[in-house]
């Protein structure tokens, strides 16, 4: 097994030295490094941290959206033994002085003057904090590039320590404090090791099946494990190239730059590329339409068969005009080349799955969490299982408690929370088991099946149990809707806060003659509530009569991470929604 990481990484220069690894738009163009100019790099970069006072055990922080300097820095760490301590771009200070401060981080890199404006704004309640460095360049700053600069000069003379510093990394010593978002409470900085990502990267890989001509496109950020580990660690593993999108708005456009062949997402990317899918044949001609339901049924009816070893020659050449008329049309949108889109966490709704199944780009489902070095179960590519997040990925075990929670174990198990030893012994047992606080079960052939968390439950007055996640995601396959966050603990019924999708409700109120001026107005009309209940009953026929929504409020303005409603990854915080709409949740049970 290799040591750590960056043993794992190196590896791979070795492999493909003049191969691209990075691909970057700056200044109106686009740039490419190879995987032999970013070990250079990360050496250089070692050794002027090294040379900056920095030593073995000093907690080094990034504070940068998707940048080449974001993972060269985290490796440059890595190789003088620091520990990366990863931190959202979209934080405001106060959440970041928290992370710091616990920390105790020496040093911070910042992506340009708005995240140094954060840091200065704080710096004198983080006693620890001694060097700030740019990735852009900032007045009396010490840039990113300068310190490229300075360790390229000193290389000769430092080699040596450099390698002895990299010999000496111990697979078990803790190289990364990622702090958890926190649903509820404050954020936990969870304790990871080399071995343990290692580990994740290795085992994932066997399932996922990457290649070295693979191109990976980065838009989810690097401060989440997910994109860190999935989009990057495991695509430089196999040699693979990973291609950053301008910006999150961008990310459409780009894949027909980036013409990527895997894509480590979010659910919601791919929704929203299923409903627009959709959309467009609602809008065509009833031939179009007709068109697109007729290749979808194929779609599906092929895939089915084929996994049973069934498919007959009229079927696949029905496929065959299928693919002619629909989905090559879809895949040269998505750049021509995509082989695998990676949904992972939250959970992904089962038409979006069988919308992507049919046009043959099946969705690889994992499941993980920060306190596992991520990845914890995956699809193996086409073992489809509908609301399955697929199987452990060797090494690890997963077994259900008898409150239903899931249990997992093995090397993948964090060392623990920092700095809170009472909080780790509970989530960890005496026997080694991590307590994930998700609800589920496995079926025959292992396959995970996740309900909701189990602090998510609404125990409702009658004392039913109420799984919202997926009645959410259910919702969320409406064009009409964004997000939604179901309420009605103790209380008679379900009802919903509904954050609207306010583009296609404006252009559907414009279609009904409908004053769109004022939101909060247009949002009360009749006509539109009642477009939202009828969406509402439709979406909610396959559930229990005392799981469904009675009533809803449509909310005028979004959730957002300033408010404390959302965590940094973008998952709802139920409890403090709850707060700041309790007089209007109350009213609905008057």
């Amino acid at each position: 097994m290799h040591q750590s990481v960056l043993h794992l990484i190196f590896e791979t220069v070795k492999k493909y030295p003049d191969k691209p690894v990075f691909r970057y738009f700056r200044e109106h163009d686009w740039y490419e490094i190879t995987y032999r100019q970013m070990r250079d790099q990360i050496k250089y970069l070692a050794v002027a941290l090294l040379e900056q006072g920095l030593s073995a055990g000093d907690p080094v922080a990034i504070l940068s959206n998707n940048l080449p300097e974001w993972p060269i820095t985290d490796f440059a760490v890595f190789a003088m033994r620091g520990v990366v301590v990863p931190i959202y771009p979209t934080l405001p200070p106060n959440q970041i002085a928290y992370i710091l401060k616990d920390a105790g981080v020496k040093a911070i890199f910042v992506e340009n003057a708005l995240q140094y404006d954060k840091i200065n704004s704080i710096r004198e309640q983080v006693p620890s904090l001694r060097k700030i460095f740019s990735y852009e360049p900032l007045s009396g700053v010490t840039r990113f590039q300068t310190l490229i600069e300075q360790g390229s000069a000193l290389f000769e003379q430092k080699e040596a320590e450099f390698n002895q510093s990299v010999a000496a990394i111990d697979p078990e010593e803790t190289c990364s404090l990622v702090y958890t978002s926190g649903t509820t409470g404050e954020p936990k900085g969870v304790m990871l090791c080399h071995r343990g990502f290692v580990k994740d990267i290795v085992n994932a890989e066997s399932v996922l099946g990457l290649r070295e001509d693979d191109v990976f496109l980065s838009f989810l950020p690097l401060s989440h494990l997910y994109e860190r580990l999935a989009g990057h660690w495991c695509a430089m593993y196999k040699g693979a190239t990973i291609h950053y999108a301008r910006g999150i708005d961008t990310v459409v456009e780009d894949i027909a730059v980036a013409r990527p062949t895997i894509m480590v997402s979010v659910p919601r990317l791919y929704e929203k590329i299923a409903n627009a899918m959709q959309e467009k044949a609602e809008q065509g001609s009833a031939l179009t339409r007709n068109i697109f339901y007729w290749a979808i049924g194929t779609g599906l009816e092929y895939h089915e068969q084929r996994r049973k070893g069934n498919v007959n020659r009229w079927l696949k050449r029905r496929y065959k005009l299928a693919e002619h008329l629909v989905f090559n049309k879809v895949k040269t949108k998505l750049g021509g080349r995509f082989r695998h889109p990676i949904a992972g966490g939250a959970p992904l709704s089962k038409d979006t799955l069988r919308i992507f199944e049919a046009i043959g780009l099946p969705i690889i489902e994992g499941y993980g969490m920060t306190e596992s070095h991520l990845i914890i179960t995956l699809t193996p590519p086409g073992q489809v299982h509908y609301g399955s997040c697929g199987k452990p990925i060797p090494e690890v075990e997963v077994k259900i408690a008898k409150d239903g929670e899931v249990l997992v174990k093995g090397p993948t198990v964090m060392k623990g929370y920092y700095n809170k030893p009472e909080m780790t012994k509970e989530v960890i047992d005496s026997e080694g088991w991590l307590h994930t606080g998700d609800i589920g079960y496995l079926d025959e052939e292992n396959f995970l099946f996740l309900t909701d968390r189990k602090k998510n439950i609404i125990v409702t007055s009658g004392g039913k149990n109420v799984a919202p996640a997926p009645i959410e995601q259910k919702l969320k396959t409406s064009k009409f809707i964004e997000e939604v966050c179901l309420v009605g603990n103790h209380r008679k019924f379900v009802s919903a806060l509904i954050v609207p999708s306010y583009e296609m409700v404006h252009e559907w109120a414009k279609s009904q003659g409908l004053a769109v001026g004022d939101v909060s107005k247009l949002l009360r009309d009749q006509k539109v509530l009642t477009l939202f209940q009828n969406e509402i009953d439709r979406l909610q026929e396959e559930f229990a009569r005392y799981e469904k929504v009675k009533k809803f409020i449509l909310l005028p303005e979004p959730f957002s991470i300033e408010s404390g409603e959302l965590t940094p990854s973008l998952k709802i915080k139920r409890n403090v929604i709850e707060k700041h709409y309790k007089d209007q949740i109350d009213a609905l049970y008057e």
